[in-house]
């Protein structure tokens, strides 16, 4: 009876914080502070999918060169960070036990990371200006995102290498320090990426003793700066592809190679895609970036979705990734929709994945209020592992 007892109070617990859907893995959903200019009508906090993330990270944040940090958007900041607490994003995502972790940097604001780790007293205001931050908005923690050290087209030099570890450990005791005042625990994150030479520039085996957990990037794998389309997240490589360009060979990379536990690694879904222009399909020449439907950055999902009628859909059974092809237009698109994300949910579970990141969480918010990939994301990663034997490998 006892145990009954104990069942019947965390059920009751569950359901009245509203977590009953959430996934026994981490779902870490991206947001990006700018994106009210395009879709504040369905990406304001009350219309965030609270009830199927277990984490939001806020991006981004930029470290100046004096090592303070400040936001990348101030419109932005003020409507999700701004007012009273209760009623901004952390304010609700805290009432439905979802953490939220301030991101800092990006691809476009990571300029200013060597300089910052160059040296001891740019790091400690570093880590006093990302602790004020916590204080003030009441975040969870921190998640770094250097894109990346070493990287000289973003100012890197050979030294960040070491900076890079000095930056965390730094920045991991001022969290402790703020953890012992406060009585709660601040998490402390790094997107990664996912591999080639980046890689080879971060103390991988320092790096992971200190992080709570490694954000793989296993995405943009392929793009328009490569000769031939390709896809833009493939779990497996397809076929006469570069093998190590996809989700389980950067698993394997960080795992097996380089040690880092399978319990301290999320990996990168995709809720956007890439399309190619003056392409007659899968593996062949471009023409760069299409914008006669997409931008050139990219498409989100929920552009690919709208543009579903003027494309024939195909299966990469090999890559387990769907693209799409239209040979009037002659343009190719790769992406991910609920077959691939499902398939990369099963592999987190088969493999004791600590969980996924997804970049970003507005990428599949459809304008008739229905997330069709996060919940296939989600379904999948309720599944019961599966036998060895069962497993797919490649």
């Amino acid at each position: 009876m006892k145990n009954l007892a104990t069942v019947l109070c965390l059920a009751s617990l569950l359901s009245t914080t509203g977590r009953t859907q959430i996934s026994p893995k981490e779902v870490i959903g991206y947001f990006p502070s700018w994106k009210w200019e395009t879709r504040n009508n369905l990406v304001i906090p009350a219309k965030l999918p609270f009830d199927k993330l277990t984490t939001i990270n806020y991006a981004f944040f930029v470290p100046f060169p004096d090592g303070t940090i400040g936001g990348r958007d101030s419109t932005g900041d003020q409507m999700y960070l701004g007012g009273p607490r209760e009623r901004t994003l952390i304010g609700q995502a805290h009432r439905q036990d979802v953490s939220v972790l301030l991101s800092l940097g990006g691809w476009s604001e990571s300029d200013n990371f060597p300089v910052v780790a160059s040296s001891p007293s740019l790091r400690a205001a570093f880590a006093h200006s990302c602790v004020e931050t916590i204080l003030r908005y009441g975040f969870d923690g921190i998640d770094v995102d250097w894109e990346y050290p070493g990287y000289a087209e973003h100012k890197g030099t050979p030294d960040d290498k070491q900076n890079f570890t000095l930056l965390l450990a730094v920045l991991k005791d001022s969290l402790k320090v703020l953890a012992d005042k406060t009585r709660r625990s601040y998490q402390l994150t790094a997107a990664l990426p996912a591999g080639g030479e980046h890689v080879r520039d971060i103390d991988v085996e320092k790096v992971a003793k200190i992080l709570d957990r490694l954000n793989l990037m296993t995405y943009d794998f392929h793009g328009t700066w490569d000769s031939m389309a390709n896809h833009n997240s493939p779990l497996y490589p397809s076929a006469g592809a570069d093998p190590t360009r996809c989700v389980d060979a950067s698993f394997k990379l960080y795992c097996d190679t380089l040690g880092v536990p399978a319990s301290k690694i999320n990996i990168g879904v995709p809720f956007y895609g890439k399309a190619f222009a003056g392409c007659a399909g899968l593996n062949t020449p471009h023409t760069g970036a299409d914008t006669t439907l997409f931008s050139k950055s990219g498409a989100s999902y929920y552009d690919i979705a709208a543009a579903f009628g003027n494309f024939t859909r195909f299966w990469d059974e090999k890559a387990k990734v769907p693209y799409l092809m239209s040979s009037a237009s002659q343009i190719f698109v790769s992406y991910d929709d609920e077959e691939s994300v499902r398939a990369k949910g099963e592999y987190v579970v088969d493999h004791g994945v600590h969980g996924v990141i997804i970049w970003e969480i507005t990428g599949d918010s459809l304008p008739d209020g229905t997330t069709p990939l996060l919940d296939a994301l989600v379904t999948a990663l309720h599944a019961t592992p599966r036998p060895v034997h069962e497993m797919r490998t490649r």
